[in-house]
């Protein structure tokens, strides 16, 4: 780095970029080491020329050196992004970077890519040229010289674990699209730091949705580093049959503390699935579900339907209780869809087919579902009360893992 009349200043150690811009962010100043290995700061403002054969010349030569302090939200490209593990959320995975793609526009120097693969790391360590040579005559239709891996800047979020908030906002738009499976498996890819960063900057809806997702030894390490109050809030966002059999798998006493710190009437639910075992229907019931009288005419059940579906997961099929809480009949929501609003839900309801007991095992379960095709299987107590429903991603998740 060299003053206007060639004092040489120092060496270029870093960039730092604006982290509020989403797509291809510009460069706002240099990190700087002098030969007295203090670290400075140049605005981009004070550079006037930045080439890798002619390296940096400033306009104001030493006075553009400044104090070292980043403002607002940037981000330190070596320091933050080179070798961390970043979301690439476009192609929901975890990558390391390797390299960084930067372009000019209009007097601006911007971050358009981060390089994930094994040619950028080449390409940064020097050896390119040598390494492409040698690929060229032993393979030289080898992938590796010509699929380079790049991602584009608005589809990464920065995950180093020691740095600022702001820096987990960029790209939280981006995080907030990712199915909840898909989240879960970035999760499980990053390590414990990086992992417990992302999900406490995580909205509770979403944590939620990412945690029914989760392999139980992760959904309990992310719970685990959570106080109960956080984690009550979570479990009661949760379905309740998937909230019991997290906190199934946890210690008693963890599990005691965070059922004292949730609302009573989510506790409540909870507490009535535990007693029952894991692979039974029981067990894989959920105690929330559509339900309606079999009084009641098809527009007044769809307007119940609408309310009711704000809290229940599943509005395939919809239960029709009498005055005593007992299944009388089952109707379909696309029953009630092609129906005449004058219509009453007794005249389409019909039995179901397959109704469990709670002891029913899981091989039972599943059975039932494929014999009558089923995506829902009511759950009566001993008298005949409809406690809960178990639906298909239930029986499968109980088949496919135990």
């Amino acid at each position: 780095m060299e003053a206007p009349d060639g004092e040489r200043l120092g060496r270029l150690v870093d960039l730092l970029v604006d982290g509020a811009e989403l797509a291809y962010p510009r460069v706002t100043a240099l990190r700087v080491r002098t030969a007295a290995s203090e670290l400075l700061r140049v605005d981009w403002e004070d550079v006037v020329g930045a080439d890798p054969g002619a390296g940096v010349r400033l306009r104001r030569g030493r006075a553009a050196m400044v104090e070292l302090k980043l403002h607002g939200s940037e981000i330190a490209l070596a320091q933050d992004v080179l070798d961390r593990q970043i979301v690439d959320t476009d192609g929901a995975k975890v990558e390391r970077v390797n390299d960084l793609h930067l372009v000019r526009a209009r007097g601006d120097l911007r971050v358009a890519h981060v390089d994930v693969g094994f040619r950028g790391l080449v390409r940064r360590m020097g050896w390119q040229r040598i390494v492409d040579q040698l690929v060229r005559t032993v393979r030289p239709s080898s992938a590796y010289l010509r699929d380079d891996k790049l991602v584009a800047w608005k589809y990464v979020q920065p995950l180093a674990s020691g740095s600022p908030r702001v820096r987990l906002e960029v790209g939280r738009n981006s995080l907030a699209s990712l199915h909840p499976s898909d989240l879960a498996d970035i999760l499980e890819d990053l390590d414990r730091r990086e992992r417990a960063v992302l999900f406490s900057g995580l909205p509770v809806e979403q944590a939620a949705d990412a945690l029914e997702e989760a392999e139980p030894e992760l959904q309990r390490e992310l719970l685990q580093n959570l106080a109960p109050g956080q984690a009550a809030d979570l479990l009661e966002a949760m379905q309740p049959d998937d909230a019991a059999d997290l906190l199934g798998d946890l210690p008693p006493a963890e599990s005691a503390e965070i059922l004292a710190a949730m609302e009573a009437p989510e506790a409540r639910e909870v507490q009535q699935l535990l007693a029952y075992k894991e692979a039974t229907a029981g067990g894989m019931m959920n105690t929330e579900f559509l339900h309606l009288s079999p009084s009641i005419t098809v527009a007044a059940a769809l307007q119940t339907v609408r309310d009711q579906a704000k809290t229940v997961a599943h509005v395939h099929d919809i239960f029709v209780l009498g005055f005593d809480q007992k299944l009388v009949g089952v109707v379909s929501l696309r029953e009630l869809l092609l129906a005449a609003p004058e219509q009453h839900v007794v005249a389409l309801m019909h039995d179901h087919p397959a109704p469990l007991a709670l002891d029913d095992d899981a091989k039972r379960v599943a059975e039932l579902a494929a014999k009558y095709n089923l995506y829902s299987l009511p759950v009566e107590g001993e008298s005949g009360q409809l406690l809960g429903v178990v639906t298909l991603d239930d029986v499968l998740e109980q088949v496919l893992h135990g």
